[in-house]
């Protein structure tokens, strides 16, 4: 086994580990392996389905191999006409072949091996092919472009970017394209339309190449371990967590009044983590330190820890800090556009809550209102509104942290922000469009695991019907490549300890996350408040489990 080969044994036994532990009953998802095959090629590239049986052609020896999807036996074998053949598509008992040592795309008839038909490919590496029951769809690895092509001539009708830098393998569901990318070791559903990155997933091994689509299941066959994979596709699961890892943080807020003056009164408010959510679990209840004067919580249902203080003398320290124990796992969502329901199918108690109005949102104002007509046009998908304001935000805002959170229109005419001001636009721009939206806020993994933050993370959720609160960063999924646009939608990573769902204007948290304060003070003082996140050296506990994640995947 090559795998063997290439000194990779431990993480091969993590990867089984992994989806040994994903196979509980009752869990299933999107990608989760449930068949695997022996490769009959050592040199597997490319896939394809034929209506009854799997297809597998071997880079090195040129041949493609009919197989049995039920027990993986080999039915027939046929000469391709090309040497070092990339990828094969079926096509009307025919199979089209792009090849990595000529630009050429080639199409053969299965029954006599005579090629029909050759046509320049459009770039010098092509690496993928997928045949959607009308047109040709085609990646090339030296432009990380897919292009969809005429296959009377190999004409192109449409073009756009390459989820990722190292496609190995497409294959058509019947309505979106699915693409391997090698270096990354994941699976990406996008839009035909434009390349959107609708769902990530993670190959089952470490050298993901060809792809196929059997109606129902996903295929993969894997260059590397030399195994065919077959792959849920659709079971239902609307949402799952992996890779969970124990994590201990303790966060601690410390006030001081630099004299001659001093404190008169003040208050602190935490936010307190909970794990109402998927993909977070406390492990242990809360320790705080001192105990909290009170607990209560605003009108968006966001736990406090409340201290108030009095009686500061010049230049004391006053402190608050909790630790807390928990699971995280990265969070996921298996979104499937078209069954994403109608705006008007959201519970209206969420419609009515979630689209309300904001000091920092204005949804009203003018130029929030003609962005959102301008950007979502006659769209009425709820899921495609997302998208659209989402990259509309992505394409006109700059990361910056230039100081204080902005309104939404001032981010709109000055281009720049940090995350919660990239939070407060998007979140505004939903809720003008009917789409219900909040915000989440955190304390977050910096590098190692033993490490501070005092910067923190906001990003948003948008609610999906027939799915629920979904998580979307547009800050941090502020990129160039489709595949990270694609992972800041629906997924959200285990370095992020939820601490805060808010939509703004708190009773208690104002606009802030993680905490807030209000002080007053007498005479010259100056008022220091410091805030970090301490993370512990825990051992990780990886697991990939429907205890985190919530069997009951609805949205509530």
């Amino acid at each position: 086994m090559k795998l063997l080969a290439r000194g990779i044994v431990l993480p091969a036994l993590f990867s089984i580990l992994l989806l040994q532990l994903s196979s509980f009953p009752g869990f299933c998802f999107t990608g989760q392996v449930s068949q695997e095959l022996v490769s009959p090629s050592q040199y597997a590239t490319g896939m394809t389905w034929d209506g009854k049986c799997l297809w597998v052609c071997d880079w090195k020896d040129a041949t493609a191999f009919r197989i049995d999807p039920a027990r993986g036996e080999v039915l027939q074998s046929v000469a391709l006409p090309c040497t070092r053949p990339e990828d094969i598509t079926y096509a009307d008992k025919h199979l089209f072949i792009c090849s990595g040592s000529q630009p050429l795309i080639y199409e053969m008839e299965i029954a006599t091996g005579v090629v029909v038909k050759t046509y320049p490919a459009p770039g010098a590496a092509s690496c993928a092919l997928a045949w959607d029951g009308k047109y040709l769809w085609l990646a090339d690895r030296e432009t990380d472009t897919i292009y969809k092509l005429n296959p009377l001539d190999g004409t192109i009708l449409d073009y756009f970017p390459a989820p990722a830098g190292d496609t190995e393998g497409l294959a058509w569901d019947g309505k979106y394209l699915w693409v391997s990318d090698r270096v990354r070791d994941e699976l990406y559903m996008v839009s035909p339309v434009d390349g959107t990155v609708i769902m990530v997933v993670s190959s089952p091994g470490r050298y993901p190449t060809g792809l196929a689509f059997d109606g129902k299941f996903l295929w993969n066959v894997d260059y590397q371990d030399d195994s065919i994979y077959k792959l849920k596709y659709d079971d239902g699961e609307n949402v799952y967590t992996t890779d969970a890892v124990e994590r201990r943080m303790t966060f601690v807020h410390s006030l001081t009044g630099l004299g001659p003056g001093s404190i008169t009164s003040a208050g602190v408010f935490l936010a307190v983590p909970e794990d109402s959510f998927p993909g977070q679990k406390l492990l242990e209840p809360i320790s705080f330190d001192p105990k909290p004067d009170r607990f209560d919580r605003d009108q968006w249902g966001q736990k406090v820890a409340i201290y108030e203080y009095s009686g500061f003398k010049p230049d004391e320290t006053r402190e608050a800090s909790y630790t807390a124990r928990a699971l995280i796992g990265v969070r996921r969502f298996c979104i499937f556009p078209d069954k994403v329901g109608r705006i008007e199918d959201i519970p209206a108690a969420i419609r009515r809550t979630y689209t309300a109005d904001g000091s920092r949102y204005r949804i009203t104002q003018p130029l929030i209102v003609e962005t959102v007509k301008k950007v979502v046009g006659d769209e009425k998908n709820p899921y495609w509104i997302a998208r659209k304001l989402c990259k509309w935000v992505q394409d006109h805002v700059e990361y910056e942290r230039v100081g204080g959170w902005d309104i939404a229109e001032t981010l709109i005419k000055r281009g720049t922000g940090s995350c919660s001001e990239y939070a407060f636009l998007y979140v505004a721009l939903c809720r003008a469009a009917g789409l219900p939206a909040r915000y989440e806020g955190s304390v977050a993994i910096r590098g190692d695991d033993a490490s501070m933050d005092d910067v923190f993370h906001r990003w948003c959720e948008v609610y999906l019907p027939n799915y629920g609160w979904i998580p979307v960063d547009p800050s941090g999924g502020d990129s160039p490549v489709p595949s990270n646009q694609g992972r800041a939608f629906g997924m959200l990573n285990n370095r992020y300890f939820v601490t805060t769902h808010g939509g703004g204007d708190s009773k208690y948290l104002g606009w802030d996350y993680n905490y807030s304060s209000r002080v007053s003070f007498k005479g010259n003082c100056e008022v220091k408040e410091d805030v970090f996140g301490l993370w512990d050296s825990v051992n990780p506990v990886i697991e990939t489990s429907s205890e985190i994640s919530g069997k009951a995947c609805k949205p509530k």
